[in-house]
């Protein structure tokens, strides 16, 4: 079924701009069952186009991607945080952004960002899990890969390892400026910064927590480099050769505001992202734990193998069960709306120039269309020789050209850090039966802190 009728007779559609903001996992999937594959809806004066099948979304977001750009309110509300970077850019500046930034994060590079993955998950195990067999504990499990990942992204960007105490507080004005940024995507304008509005103080004062600790990285990078001292190649690195590529070209690389603002972007994504996928598979493993079991035999098994570190990240039942639970938790829909610069079809309906089009991947996921059973944690949907899918009705990081630089680097770092945890420690949920509801905030997290005993093995 297809519907092209406009679901808001109401002036402006705000009582659908009031549902979605409370619900905006629920109401997307009751407009699917309700009128069907594609939903057309006026939202204030803007017409709205839902669509639901995997060939509509490689029609919009990869056979005609430059005819369906980024929705700039979305970018603004972006760029009012990190700046012009390879994120909140669109067209020949986008093009500039990503041609530098996509070398640090290629599969070739992620050897070089193995042993500090390694360093990272180990850490962060001995400071706070159980050390001798027998003992338990029970974790917040989001706070704890939050910190991991600040420990992971701060050395990669920079190969700084900072205190406990900077590594929280940069950690939590990275989630206040992902709730700000929430928080705005449901105004009905993108108020200029010049203006009060609710949240400004806050939001300034988070973003100079971690533009100051960018910009004193790159600083110390630039001492260093003036006295002959070697710090390591990490993403910095790599920025500021561009930069000075660029300044021998005239202007091809980046300059110093866009290397800040391209690792402002790489923190916030390169942090939330990770955590919020690393938790809900800690999760997932402490409910299923016959599931874990067989990825504790498959880790250990590779391990007493001697495989290194890279190799064991790469197995194939760890790696479904880490795929399974991005389909049920994808890590961010933030960047999935995308405006139409031309009438075009797509799917049977012609989507009408300045309309938005949004491609809701969580109803993608749960499609009992392309996953029988969608509700269910079943790994095996990604093992070698399962049934094909349908291209696009799995999209954790997106598709097209706009897809996340970083999927190859978080899939190593989840991967990575969920072999040590689930070779050393039995996992269960503490206090509750069920994992908690998801929110949208950004990222799909749990509404509640997620409790998790860890009891030591051996």
């Amino acid at each position: 079924m297809k519907s092209t009728r406009a679901l808001c007779p109401w002036p402006l559609g705000l009582p659908l701009l009031r549902a979605i903001k409370r619900d905006p996992i629920g109401v997307p999937r009751r407009l699917q069952k309700e009128y069907g594959d594609v939903v057309v809806m006026k939202l204030l004066s803007t017409r709205i186009y839902y669509l639901f099948r995997p060939e509509a979304a490689r029609k919009v977001l990869v056979d005609h991607s430059r005819e369906f750009p980024k929705e700039e309110r979305v970018l603004r509300i972006f760029r009012s945080v990190e700046g012009e970077n390879v994120i909140t850019t669109e067209g020949h500046l986008w093009e500039r952004h990503r041609q530098i930034i996509a070398p640090t994060l290629a599969s070739k590079q992620l050897p070089a960002y193995v042993a500090l993955m390694a360093a990272c998950a180990d850490e962060g195990i001995r400071a706070h899990l159980p050390a001798k067999a027998g003992e338990s504990a029970v974790i917040q499990v989001d706070r704890w890969t939050s910190r991991i990942t600040m420990d992971v992204i701060l050395r990669a960007l920079f190969s700084y390892q900072g205190s406990r105490e900077e590594a929280d507080a940069v950690s939590d004005a990275s989630s206040a400026l992902t709730r700000q940024m929430m928080r705005q995507a449901f105004w009905p304008f993108v108020p200029p910064e010049w203006l009060p509005y609710p949240g400004r103080s806050e939001k300034w004062k988070s973003l100079a927590i971690i533009r100051n600790l960018i910009i004193r990285q790159i600083e110390e990078r630039r001492r260093c480099a003036a006295t002959g001292r070697q710090v390591g190649c990490d993403i910095l690195d790599l920025l500021l050769a561009a930069h000075e590529d660029g300044a021998r070209a005239r202007g091809v690389g980046l300059s110093d505001e866009e290397i800040v603002d391209n690792c402002v972007g790489l923190f916030g994504a390169g942090r939330i992202t990770s955590a919020t996928a690393l938790t809900w598979w800690i999760g997932l493993m402490a409910i299923h734990r016959e599931i874990a079991q067989r990825v504790r035999e498959e880790v250990r098994g590779a391990q007493a193998a001697c495989k290194s570190d890279g190799e064991v990240a790469s197995l194939p039942f760890l790696s479904a069960t880490i795929k399974e639970a991005l389909r049920l938790y994808p890590p961010s829909t933030a960047t999935f709306t995308r405006k139409a610069l031309q009438d075009i079809e797509v799917d049977g309906e012609v989507i009408k120039k300045d309309s938005v089009v949004a491609i809701p991947i969580w109803v993608f996921h749960r499609d009992e269309r392309w996953y029988p059973d969608p509700e269910e944690y079943r790994p095996e949907r990604f093992m070698p020789g399962a049934p094909a899918l349908p291209r696009r009705a799995f999209m954790p990081f997106g598709a097209g050209p706009h897809f996340c630089l970083g999927q190859h680097f978080a899939m190593m770092e989840i991967a990575l850090i969920g072999a040590r945890l689930i070779s050393d420690f039995e996992l269960s949920l503490d206090a509750r039966t069920t994992l908690p509801e998801p929110i949208v905030d950004l990222v799909f997290r749990p509404r509640e802190g997620l409790g998790v005993q860890f009891v030591r093995c051996h």
